[in-house]
Formats: structure tokens, sequence, C-alpha cells
């Protein structure tokens, strides 16, 4: 197995799925006024810069030893960690100054088929790209993939607090 082709595989797929989910969640979160989907459109797409920083660094980290480093270059792969962990701390900044804005200046967010449609595909989809990444994280011993495969769970878990919501205000009218 050569542990660099593999990460770089696992995290195209995760770009260009997680891409296709920014895509999908922007139209239909602009579509229907709602800040959750938008928001978490947003995570999607912070979701695949870690997947670019994650093949940056472990191209960086397979680079072979020379008399700067003779040790090599493994430890880039700790450091694209903490660049990860900064990009969802912006992204967390970021979403967390919109809520208030939406807060202040709420709109009436409107949920159609199409919309709960989109949320409900996007759970199954963040699903699907969790536990791919687990799998190839496990596989290459990798940690910056087998935290980006909990993440994509963890992000599930949220798309599925938007259908929770979507769902209340189309039949209890909340």
């Amino acid at each position: 197995m050569n542990r660099e082709f593999e990460i770089v595989k696992a995290s195209i797929y995760g770009i260009v799925g997680n891409l296709l989910l920014v895509a999908f969640k922007m139209a239909v979160g602009f579509a229907s006024h709602s800040i959750a989907i938008i928001l978490d459109g947003v995570n999607n797409a912070t979701d695949a810069l870690s997947s670019i920083i994650t093949i940056v660094g472990t191209k960086l980290a397979g680079r072979r030893p020379d008399r700067r480093h003779p040790f090599g270059y493994g430890r880039v792969e700790y450091l694209t960690s903490v660049v990860i962990a900064v990009i969802i701390l912006v992204a967390g900044l970021i979403s967390l100054r919109e809520s208030v804005v939406k807060i202040i200046h709420p709109g009436t967010p409107s949920y159609s088929v199409l919309t709960i449609t989109v949320i409900v595909v996007a759970i199954l989809a963040k699903i699907f790209i969790g536990i791919m990444f687990k799998r190839f994280g496990d596989k290459t011993d990798c940690e910056a993939l087998t935290a980006s495969g909990v993440d994509s769970n963890y992000d599930a878990v949220l798309s599925a607090g938007t259908l929770v919501v979507a769902a209340a205000q189309n039949f209890w009218g909340l």
C-alpha cells in the first residue's frame, strides 16, 4: 500500500463530495432563506479546504530527508492539523456572527419538499464521507483523515438538527 497515494485519494474524494454538498446547500439555503442550511454549506466548504490542506501536508511530509532536515519532514502532518483547527475555528466564528445577525434581523425560512430532500441527501452523504475517511484513516494511520471522518459524522448530526427544525416548521407550524 502506498500511504501517500491512499491519503491523497481519500482527500480528493472528500473534496469532490464536499464541494457538491456546498453547491446544493448554498442553492437551497438561499432559495429557502435558511441560515442553517447556508452555514452548513460554509462548513462543507471548510471541510473541502481541510482536505486540500491534508493533501499538501501529506506531500510535504513525504519528502525525503535532506541536509536541512536530516530526519525528514514527517512533522508537517502535525502542522497541517493545526492549520485545519484554525480553519474550523474561523468558520465557527463566522457562523456565530451570521447567527447573531439572523437573531437580530430574523427572516422566515421556508422548507419545501426539495429543501428537505437536499437535507436528507446531505445527511446520507456526510455519513458516507465520514465512514470513507475513517476507513482510509485507519488503513493509512493518518490522524487527519480519521479526524475528518469524525467531523463528517458530527456534520451529519448537525444536518439532522436542521431536518428536525424543518419538520417542526412544516408539520407543526413552529
